[in-house]
């Protein structure tokens, strides 16, 4: 007897791979108040999706996460099409949205080449043209990651939700010191590329799963660019900018190896060279 296509497709069905209201709402950060509500939504799914609170391939649904954020389905559905732009979730036609599959080994040495390029190029246009404006944002946005760095550590957080606040915390400095140089090169469309590459940054984390290690590597990494940035010497910025690009990259394909094995992270002081991106 031939089936129809409609019976056919119910028995072939994927299973549900969605999380749960209680499960969402218990990896979930608190809102942060000053933003405009679509942002602040935007940013707590970011921050689970970057943080690896969600499963991978899971399906993101708008009434699940409205109801367990506390909020309308309008400003969900804005973040999640935000995200979507992102790569670090997909939209599928009458499916809606899905956690993407993590990046491969040669798609993160694709954005390593990407992000080497732009930001080898930025803090040259940033010491040329930046002056001491630059210099005077960049220090300040190092005393800011350090202090970040310094919480994470001197923290006794109580829970899960806790340590992940504070290392999201860390992460947000990290790319904020990256930012002032990408602001300071006065050219707007570096400033647009450097954006598109900051979302992919957040896609290596997620596909590497292996939580943040290496804060004070990537901050000791940070001082010497801007210690080189105070010399006034661009040759020397762009070296030290090289160097921390490759020393990301190692770090990034030793955490995807490690993902992919099921091995547990590389702590700081142990058998990786690295700093966060």
């Amino acid at each position: 007897m031939i089936r129809s296509a409609r019976a056919e497709a119910a028995g072939r069905r994927e299973p549900d791979l969605s999380h749960s209201e209680e499960e969402i709402r218990e990896a979930a950060p608190l809102l942060e108040t000053p933003q405009v509500l679509s942002e602040r939504v935007y940013r707590a799914v970011l921050q689970m999706l970057a943080q690896g609170s969600l499963r991978r391939g899971a399906t993101l649904r708008i009434s699940v996460l409205s109801k367990a954020l506390g909020v309308s389905p309008t400003p969900v559905r804005e973040a999640l099409a935000r995200l979507a732009a992102t790569g670090l979730i997909t939209h599928e036609a009458r499916k809606g949205y899905r956690i993407s599959s993590p990046l491969t080994a040669g798609q993160i040495r694709e954005l390593m080449d990407a992000r080497r390029l732009i930001e080898v190029a930025a803090i040259d246009h940033a010491c040329r043209f930046g002056g001491e404006p630059f210099r005077a944002e960049l220090a300040t946005a190092l005393a800011a990651q350090e202090a970040a760095v310094n919480r994470l550590h001197s923290a006794t957080p109580a829970n899960r939700s806790e340590r992940a606040a504070l290392e999201w915390r860390v992460l947000e400095a990290d790319l904020h010191f990256h930012q002032v140089i990408f602001d300071h090169t006065h050219n707007r469309f570096i400033r647009f590329m450097a954006d598109a590459l900051n979302a992919q940054l957040h896609r290596v984390r997620q596909s590497a799963e292996q939580g943040l290690f290496d804060d004070l590597q990537a901050l000791a990494e940070h001082k010497t660019i801007l210690e080189a940035v105070m010399t006034g010497d661009g040759s020397t910025a762009r070296d030290t900018m090289v160097h921390h690009m490759n020393l990301v990259e190692q770090r990034s394909a030793a955490d995807l190896e490690r993902a992919e094995a099921g091995k547990p992270p590389a702590r700081e002081g142990g058998d990786r060279p690295g700093g966060v991106p």
